[in-house]
């Protein structure tokens, strides 16, 4: 690779723009990056990692470096780069992401990283892709190295590479993994590991089931915690041992608990036979008892039966009474009803039916003439019921001349605001037509906007088919080298296998076709699989039609990255987010444009009614003075006709609030005189009819024997009270019946009631005894079904720990092969107790260091050599890539801790431009035409800064160009050719070409 021109913008300390002309630089193959300390050399070669790669050369080195802090807020930063790699020529732009101030107001946004990678095509540019992985992807592939190795083979930063020779050995293989890419066999160990870990950590839940196992067959078995631990503590013959013997100990156990409980259960049928017995005799006695104690209570109450027998022969013979008893109590009641109410409505009448009859005259006379008196007032209350609505009408007329009144002061208050507001609406009106005339220009800035926003859709949606058809693009390359390699192959083998293809045509005596003799002593042997020549015709078939697929897929993906270039141009650089916000401002603008035309039609209404309205109020106000002084006249009026009817309403009421109340008064006098009236006719009735009541009944009572209406009253009963009675006697008589009859049962016959309480005791001890029986049976049962439940878990338990154990040595057997290989991967495990990864790095260590010693050589004039050694400081650190210094003059094997500065810096070059040539060569052979040495060659003297230079001219002889970068003096004078750094006063820097 090699450069051209580097262009770098408020980059780093750089604020103006600085270009760098590599050809004028490179015409002899070397030059000089010099400038004082801290002037910003080291941030070219960060400009240049940066526009191939979007990272820095150092890893030390900041992101806030970027953007220059001494460029204007507004510059925008950025580096181009423009180099070939085996003849074909690209130029990359980037732009690191930054803040801005806002187009619109005050403050800053962030501006997002960009990238444009164009290549040189028919004597123009022609654009690769915007795409930042697209564009990594086309960079690896064409320089060959990612930025690690870039910056190992052609950046050779400050202090890096001498750190890399005197790092231990973590550091160093870190380094070395992330050059030679053996990301494969970390992530191999890694595996391997994991599956480590899974298989020990599977081994250890298994032997935690067996455990958990054995812990609940002892469990079972009911032995103790010391006992289970025990049990669990022991190997697994010990343990099969012990679990036999723990078996047959359980079985005895359950054989004698089962005889326990035969002969349990034989006592306690005994105890339930006598149980059975004792309880049926005292069952007897007791219900022998309890009759005769019954029959006892009920001839105890015999007297009462007597009485109610003769209550009911006294009830039965005055039955023909009680229905005159019956009528002449209704008499009495509805006398005692009338006079009740008359005496609430009128004097009391006397007792006789005559007086009654003409106080009831007297009444009805008296209501007529308040009836007349109420009818009188009838044309006088119709007028006073219609008052409210004549108050009603007169506050009416009230309001209507309060409105009259407020509306004169109204118009004449509109009449004097009227100018102002006229002046007010003309101000809002002009406003809102001023905000309405915005519409045309937002609406035509609105469309531009759109356009730019649907390109910048259009450039995101093809982002995604770019990367696509980059991927098939790269597949249909892989393809088609892999293609030319199989057909290179066959050509190979063809060619190899000739002499015995030739042989199989020679004869004896015949002429060889090479070299003429007719003797053939030793021909080519004959070849197993012998390629022929249509093999390779179908190969290079297959390849062309390879070529032909990459060459459909690269035009596929050039055209979409065209398209996609297109439309971010289209969109103006500016991404989705920002033009969507742009469009949603402007469309808020459209809308208040509209609203305020709307409001502006309804403004100029507003202030034509307000200017006829003006012209009108004079006679507006005019007439409403006229209507108010007609409403007062009218109020007037109304108020004195209605005085002189509340007078005459006054006089006709006599003293009562209203005529109403004195009509409903005289209404009300003749209704109680007529209810009165009604009453004492009503009792005169009533006394008639009680006389000739009281008159039959006693005539009755008499004649059936008794002495008097009260003798007669007092026997008599209702049907319901006799046939109460009646049901008693009976009851009686049939209780007596039973109780005779259960003493003398049967079954009780021979019984003597003195030996109740010796059968009743007889019964509770046999109780007794069979509740101590049954408690025995179900002791020994409950003890029987344990010893059966520890037989039946421990087997199962037992089982368990069987199936557990062929478990676990089935998985140790499974995961032995895991195990091993990750502790031999890991370098836990072997002879030698490497890691994989760092096994294969001691191949290329090894190449690296050979390289690096025919450059130390040179530059020490033979008196150092590195060497790789498989012994560190410390066991711990054997692992293949210590790296020692043998010193020929004293035959001794040095620390590189103990190198001088300017030794120590002459053997870092020497590895790391080692180091350069393997990784270069690792990665396909690349070609490198420019390397940057950025150390200090300050630490050297004159000799040995002969002997560096020396070896340094001999990497320009092979025609690569070599970049120094120092601020040592004397290379000024060596190194004719240069770039100078320089501060400004203001503190930023700038470039000079010296050639």
């Amino acid at each position: 690779m090699r450069l051209h021109t580097l262009t770098v913008q408020a980059f780093g300390p750089y604020a103006a723009a600085q270009e760098i002309d590599f050809a004028r630089l490179t015409s002899s193959g070397l030059f000089l990056l010099e400038g004082p300390t801290g002037a910003g050399k080291t941030t070219i070669l960060d400009a240049i990692t940066y526009a191939l790669y979007g990272g820095l050369s150092g890893a030390e080195t900041a992101e806030d470096r970027l953007r220059s802090h001494f460029a204007p807020p507004d510059a925008q930063p950025s580096v181009t780069l423009d180099f070939s790699v085996r003849g074909t020529r690209y130029r990359i732009v980037r732009t690191p992401e930054h803040r801005r101030p806002k187009r619109r107001g005050d403050g800053f946004t962030v501006e997002k990283a960009q990238v444009h990678l164009e290549r040189m095509e028919a004597g123009g540019w022609r654009s690769v892709s915007h795409n930042k992985a697209e564009a990594a992807d086309e960079i690896n592939e064409a320089v060959g190295l990612n930025r690690a190795q870039f910056t190992q083979v052609m950046l050779l930063p400050q202090g890096e590479f001498a750190r890399f020779l005197r790092c231990g050995d973590d550091e160093r293989r870190g380094l070395l993994s992330r050059l030679f890419g053996t990301q494969l066999y970390d992530r191999v160990t890694a595996e391997l590991d994991r599956r480590r870990a899974a298989a020990v950590k599977a081994r250890q839940d298994q032997a935690d089931a067996i455990d958990q196992a054995v812990s609940a067959a002892a469990e079972a078995a009911g032995l103790g915690a010391e006992a289970r631990a025990d049990l669990v503590a022991l190997t697994a013959p010990e343990r099969a041992l012990a679990l036999t013997e723990t078996a047959a100990k359980l079985a005895a156990e359950l054989s004698d608990a089962e005889a326990r409980l035969t002969a349990a259960g034989a006592a306690a049928a005994e105890a339930a036979a006598a149980d059975e017995r004792a309880q049926r005799l005292a069952a007897l006695m007791g219900r022998l008892t309890r009759a005769l104690d019954r029959l006892r209570d009920h001839e105890a109450t015999r007297a009462g039966h007597e009485q109610r027998a003769a209550r009911l022969t006294a009830a039965r013979r005055a039955e023909p009474v009680r229905p005159l008893l019956e009528a002449l109590g209704e008499a009495e009641a509805g006398a005692d009803a009338v006079r009740e109410v008359a005496a609430g409505l009128a004097d009391d009448p006397g007792p006789r039916a005559e007086d009654a009859a003409r106080h009831a005259g007297q009444a009805t006379d008296r209501a007529r003439e308040s009836d007349n008196a109420a009818a009188a007032l009838d044309h006088l209350v119709a007028t006073e019921a219609k008052l409210p609505e004549r108050e009603t009408a007169l506050n009416a007329m009230a309001e209507a001349a309060e409105r009259s009144s407020t509306r004169v002061a109204a118009l004449e208050a509109e009449r004097s605001d009227l100018p102002g507001r006229i002046a007010q609406l003309k101000g809002e009106w002009l406003q809102a037509r001023e905000t309405a005339g915005e519409e045309a220009a937002a609406a035509e800035r609105l469309d531009r906007v759109n356009a730019q926003l649907t390109a910048a859709y259009q450039a995101a949606e093809l982002g995604p088919l770019v990367d696509a058809a980059r991927t098939a693009m790269d597949a249909a390359a892989d393809a088609h080298h892999e293609r030319v390699d199989a057909h290179q192959a066959l050509i190979d083998a063809r060619l190899t296998g000739m002499a015995a293809e030739l042989a199989l045509r020679l004869a004896d005596s015949q002429a060889c076709p090479v070299c003429g003799s007719t003797h053939h002593p030793s021909r080519a042997p004959v070849q197993e699989h012998m390629v022929s020549e249509d093999d390779v015709a179908e190969a290079a078939a297959l390849r062309d039609e390879a070529e032909a697929e990459r060459a459909r897929c690269a035009d596929e993906h050039h055209r979409l990255a065209a398209q996609l270039a297109a439309h971010e141009a289209a969109a103006g650089g500016r991404d989705e987010d920002d033009l969507a916000a742009e469009a949603g401002a402007l469309g808020a603008v459209i809308t208040q444009a509209q609203e305020a035309a709307q409001e502006a039609d309804r403004l100029e209404t507003e202030l034509e009614a307000a200017q006829g309205k003006l012209e009108t109020s004079a006679e507006d106000l005019r007439e409403a003075e006229r209507l108010a002084a007609a409403d007062t006249q009218q109020l007037m009026a109304g108020r004195a006709e209605l005085a002189s009817t509340r007078a005459d309403l006054a006089a006709a009421a006599q003293g009562c609030a209203r005529v109403a109340e004195r009509q409903r008064l005289l209404r009300e006098t003749a209704a109680a005189d007529r209810a009165a009236a009604d009453a004492l006719a009503a009792l005169a009735d009533a006394r008639t009819v009680l006389a000739k009541a009281h008159e039959r009944a006693i005539g009755e009572a008499i004649a059936l024997g008794f002495a008097g209406l009260e003798d007669a009253r007092a026997a008599v009963l209702d049907r319901t009270g006799q046939a109460g009675l009646e049901t008693q006697v009976t009851s009686w008589v049939t209780a007596l019946a039973s109780l005779t009859a259960a003493v003398h049962a049967e079954d009780l016959s021979g019984h003597d009631p003195a030996g109740a309480d010796a059968a009743h005791q007889a019964a509770v001890s046999a109780t007794a005894a069979l509740d101590q029986a049954t408690a025995a049976e179900r002791s020994a049962r409950s003890a029987t079904d344990a010893a059966a439940t520890r037989v039946r878990r421990f087997g199962e338990r037992s089982g368990d720990v069987l199936v557990a154990q062929t478990a676990y040595e089935d998985l140790v057997a499974a995961t032995e092969a895991e195990i091993r290989l990750a502790g031999l991967a890991k370098g836990t495990d072997g002879h030698r107790r490497i890691t994989l990864t760092t096994y294969v790095l001691r191949h290329w260590f090894a190449q690296v260091v050979a390289a690096a010693n025919l450059r130390l050589a040179a530059m020490s004039s033979g008196r150092y050599e590195l060497k790789r050694t498989d012994e560190g400081e410390n066991r711990r650190e054997r692992s293949g890539l210590t790296l020692a210094v043998t010193d020929r003059h004293t035959g001794e094997e040095r620390s590189p801790a103990s190198l001088s500065g300017g030794e120590s810096f002459y053997t870092s070059l020497a590895l790391a431009l080692g180091l350069a040539d393997v990784v270069k060569a690792e990665a396909g052979g690349v070609e490198l035409d420019t390397l940057f040495i950025d150390e200090g060659f300050g630490s050297l003297d004159a000799e040995t800064l002969d002997q560096v230079m020396a070896v340094i001219d001999d990497l320009r002889d092979r025609g690569r160009v070599v970049g120094i970068v120092s601020h040592v003096a004397d290379l000024k004078e060596r190194v004719p050719e240069r770039l100078e750094v320089r501060r400004l006063p203001d503190g930023s820097s700038t470039t000079r070409v010296v050639a």
